[in-house]
């Protein structure tokens, strides 16, 4: 099997790609913040607390060489790679940001760890100048790119706030060594769908591999139907899965994705929210490599009949008006760290009430942090829990544990 290898969304997690809240986060302004697609401020010490229980429960269970942040991938490939491509990377940024010939020597003028930090805040502290917009969103890795199975998405984000991000992770996934095994053979192994257009967007938030042989893609705000077509016609021609499924969702953006209405926590159930369960107003189409296709009247009747034993937790323990205020702070959106242990926001109280009454143990992230930080974690006493995260800051930024999380090795 290959060493980075994803065949389901709760199989055991090896090595993930994070992103550290960084300093372009305070250059958000009431002014400003919806451009970069936040709805609020939000206050970054506590924001970068909230964060690091998460990576110290993250290195806790998959040990802390297999949590990667993308501002480190990015320095090491800047410090080993040849000047050509260097330059063809500083070019895409350019046309994208009008650069101009002044501020190009410029930026050719800093050192890796200053050309790093510029690229990401879009300001040079050594030169007190501004280059670029800031890069908020980039703390939302999943959205950047996806393993499925033992292939490498690279996604193509829908807003302009983050095409500079589909940028740096692109040049990050054709150069850093963790991805070589895709780069083999003229990069047989990367699916790139930043070569496609503004018409094909894709973002990782709608992508899951589900059971092995399905890939679950939502159509969606941030997802367009010409990206679904175009990825499953790749699927099927490589035979990496042999059904892919069709999530039609509304374009609002309480739902900018699929995995704010749902993710999967253990192999037989997920967290979800009721009216995306039973709605027929979500479209759901089935369609296999042999060409045929199935419609579903509700997402409910496709999990079942995917497996008939899938279990269904309700986001907000199935009370108003918790249901919608749970939803809307991501209180579907769990990541799982192998079979029936997960990561939540801790603020979805209710969701934990109905998490609780399906067996699972609910259990601090402070205190797995501070068990770790000493060293006293036990990773093997965790069964069918489920670690909460401080979320004040976090949630502020419309995206949860399983946003913040790419997945590049589960088995």
């Amino acid at each position: 099997m290959s060493k980075l290898n994803c065949n389901s969304e709760v199989a055991t997690l090896n090595k993930v790609i994070i992103h550290y809240p960084d300093d372009g986060i305070e250059l958000v302004t009431p002014n400003n913040a919806l451009e970069f697609l936040y709805d609020d401020i939000v206050h970054l010490p506590v924001m970068r607390e909230e964060h690091q229980i998460l990576i110290d429960i993250l290195s806790a269970f998959l040990g802390e060489e297999n949590v990667l942040d993308t501002e480190e991938m990015l320095l090491e490939v800047l410090k080993n790679i040849d000047d050509n491509s260097k330059m063809k990377f500083l070019h895409y940024i350019y046309d994208l940001e009008n650069i101009k010939t002044d501020d190009k020597v410029l930026l050719e003028a800093l050192n890796p760890e200053e050309l790093v930090y510029t690229l990401y805040t879009g300001v040079s502290p050594k030169l007190n100048k501004t280059f670029f917009s800031p890069l908020p969103n980039y703390i939302f890795t999943r959205d950047i790119g996806v393993v499925v199975k033992d292939h490498l998405l690279i996604c193509q984000p829908s807003k302009k706030a983050r095409t500079r991000e589909s940028i740096i992770t692109r040049f990050i996934c054709y150069f850093h060594p963790i991805f070589a095994e895709f780069q083999k053979d003229n990069n047989a192994k990367i699916i790139d769908m930043t070569k496609e257009g503004d018409e094909v967007t894709i973002e990782g938030g709608d992508v899951m591999v589900f059971q092995e042989d399905y890939l679950l893609i939502g159509c969606s705000e941030r997802t367009t139907p010409e990206a679904v077509d175009l990825l499953r016609k790749i699927l099927f021609e490589r035979k990496i899965v042999s059904k892919v499924v069709r999530i039609v969702i509304p374009k609002d953006r309480s739902c900018m994705h699929i995995d704010t209405l749902f993710t999967q926590v253990s192999q037989n159930e997920f967290v979800i929210y009721k009216q995306t369960l039973v709605s027929n107003m979500i479209k759901v189409t089935e369609f296999s490599m042999d060409g045929s296709q199935k419609e579903f009247s509700t997402l409910k009747d496709f999990f079942l009949s995917a497996n008939p034993k899938m279990e269904f937790i309700i986001c907000g323990n199935d009370e108003y008006p918790f249901d919608e205020r749970e939803q809307w702070t991501d209180g579907c959106n769990l990541v799982a760290i192998r079979d029936g242990v997960a990561i939540a926001y801790d603020r979805n109280s209710k969701t934990a009430e109905a998490l609780y009454n399906a067996g699972y143990e609910i259990v601090s992230g402070r205190d797995i942090s501070k068990e770790y930080n000493y060293g006293r974690f036990n990773a093997q006493k965790y069964e069918k829990t489920i670690i909460t995260i401080p979320s004040t800051e976090l949630s502020r930024a419309r995206g949860g544990p399983h946003c913040m999380t790419f997945p590049i090795n589960r088995i």
